[in-house]
């Protein structure tokens, strides 16, 4: 009764806020991309890129799922966008079975409803992203080992690895899973789904390894290691051996700035410093978002006291000897994302700690007040549990009023029109490109895996280099002829902007796109061979751009269906 009123409520608050409208990021368009690959036969592959190379950055799940979804014929955003919403269902009951492992049902409801309350949870539940998914697989992992290794859940037993800090299991009979085969490779299932949605999940895969060894259940550790090392060791030589390395966490994870690689890699004092950076930037910023929806001082304040009694639950758990999963999970999971580079540092990697932190929070007041008045331990709960949730709730107001706007506005300018003007001209030259350049027209553009879904045409993006050559080089480099300017941040003036500055007899112009609400129109340039001279010439006032030869400037509009072009083809 409980998971299905918890699956319902979950339902109602993800839809109040669901959008059609598609991420304006790349991420969102490149999984798109990779199941179109998958689905179409053409394996998994970056075909948005001219030299085709094998994918080697996102573990494959989900593309996978979105495969899945293309072969039985989806089309459009809305349908891509329900692999990520059914699975946001599936998180509070998952948290609820997982937290009567180690608490009252009543205290589990409660953490599993702080949940389904989370803004970062709620606003990732309809994009195309792999973010929920991987929240989903996490917590099912949590649960279904807690069962493996919960030997009674009974109250007062507390003999599982999972019982909490020092035996604090009170849920139900019956909460645990047992110890059968099939439990056993519903773990393992789980695990490898977690580790091959995104790589992150390799600390799951580790804590719970390494939880097993602390409980000498060498049995499992042995299979276990050798169910999820094979394949990710396969995954990681299939990166090793692929001919562009660009791209890969491995490779960005050790750059200053993974979005201005000439900036070199990071030393041991770098390093140091993102920490610093990190820690500061989840404590005060990305965690009060991700559970509350703000990150002013009140947010941040109840965020502290949410993290410090979960810290407190951490070192009862480690001095009583019984870390559990989400013991060895926590810090684990905490050290990858406080190292990694701070420009990747959001809410949405915040996510897979809101669980856990509520979990060892309810664990620790829980213990606090044992033995003393019942009244009194449980009134303690539901103080912290409404600063949550009042909070959250006020937030999804706000979020469905959002959602509401940006119905109205992709309903008269297309889907791509939350993202802003600057977004619905990127697109909607891409869709006059695919129309009108001949296929197989290889661009230089900012956002690559975005053009290629809507135009069909190989794409890489423009170096990100002032150098005076950089952009011809990048493009000879990809077999491009042409290159866009667009007003999606300051890329486009700054790289494109200032190479036509430098020298505009290079570039001709093909078609120039929108240009409305203040911002300047997109355009598509040719970039002429060395020697020719495309009449374009610098005047007073501006940049006087010459007409390609040949050139068909016809209008596109924005396309208002929400379908995906590349998945009509």
């Amino acid at each position: 009764m409980a998971v299905a009123l918890l699956m319902g409520i979950q339902a109602v608050l993800a839809w109040g806020v669901f959008v059609a409208a598609p991420h304006p990021g790349g991420d969102n368009a490149g999984y798109v991309a990779l199941g179109h690959a998958l689905a179409s036969g053409e394996g998994y592959t970056e075909v948005w890129d001219p030299a085709r190379p094998p994918h080697t950055k996102y573990p494959p799940v989900f593309p996978l799922l979105l495969a899945l979804a293309i072969a039985l014929g989806v089309q459009g955003w809305v349908g891509l966008k329900a692999v990520a919403f059914l699975a946001t269902l599936t998180v509070a009951p998952a948290v609820f079975l997982w937290a009567r492992t180690r608490l009252p049902e009543p205290v589990a409801f409660g953490a599993a409803l702080v949940t389904a309350l989370s803004p970062s949870l709620l606003y990732h539940s309809h994009w195309v992203l792999s973010d929920v998914p991987f929240l989903a697989f996490t917590v099912g992992a949590l649960w279904a080992v807690s069962g493996v290794l919960g030997r009674g859940a009974g109250r007062g037993r507390g003999e599982g690895l999972e019982a909490g800090s020092a035996g604090s299991a009170e849920g139900p009979e019956g909460a645990s899973l047992g110890t059968s085969p099939v439990r056993w490779a519903v773990v393992g299932a789980l695990l490898l789904l977690a580790v091959f949605t995104r790589s992150a999940g390799l600390p799951l895969a580790a804590a719970v390894i390494v939880a097993l060894a602390w409980a000498r259940r060498w049995r499992a550790v042995g299979g276990l290691s050798v169910a999820v090392g094979v394949p990710y060791v396969l995954w990681w030589l299939r990166g090793r051996g692929a001919v562009v390395a660009e791209g890969r966490y491995t490779r960005e994870f050790f750059l200053l700035d993974p979005y201005q690689p000439d900036l070199g890699t990071a030393s041991l004092g770098d390093f140091a410093a993102r920490v610093v950076e990190n820690t500061t930037g989840y404590l005060t910023r990305f965690l009060p978002e991700a559970l509350l929806g703000s990150a002013g001082g009140v947010a941040m304040a109840l965020t502290l006291v949410l993290v410090v009694l979960a810290g407190i639950s951490w070192v009862q758990s480690i001095r009583d000897g019984r870390p559990g999963v989400a013991g060895v999970f926590l810090p684990l999971y905490s050290g990858v994302i406080l190292l990694w580079p701070s420009v990747w540092s959001g809410d949405r990697f915040a996510l897979p700690l809101v669980p856990v932190l509520l979990v060892l929070a309810a664990d620790q007041v829980w213990r606090l007040g044992r033995g003393r008045s019942q009244a009194l331990q449980r009134g303690a709960l539901a103080v912290l549990g409404l600063a949550l949730a009042l909070p959250a709730a006020a937030d999804w107001v706000q979020a469905r009023e959002e959602a509401g706007r940006c119905r109205v506005a992709a309903g008269a300018a297309g889907p791509w029109a939350c993202g802003g003007p600057a977004l619905v001209d990127f697109t909607t030259a891409a869709r006059w490109a695919g129309a009108h350049l001949p296929e197989g027209t290889a661009v230089l553009t900012r956002k690559p895996r975005i053009w290629y879904l809507n135009s069909g045409l190989p794409t890489r993006t423009y170096p990100f280099s002032e150098a005076p050559d950089a952009l011809r080089e990048g493009a000879e480099d990809a077999g491009a002829r042409h290159v866009v300017l667009d007003y999606i941040g300051g890329q486009g003036t700054r790289y494109v902007g200032g190479a036509l500055f430098a020298d505009p007899r290079r570039f001709c112009e093909s078609t120039a796109v929108g240009g409305a609400g203040g911002v300047p129109p997109t355009r598509v340039l040719e970039l002429l061979p060395r020697g020719q001279d495309s009449g374009s010439r610098l005047s007073e006032e501006g940049i006087r751009l010459a007409r390609c030869a040949g050139s068909d400037p016809a209008p596109v509009l924005p396309d208002l269906t929400g379908r995906i072009p590349i998945l009509e083809r």
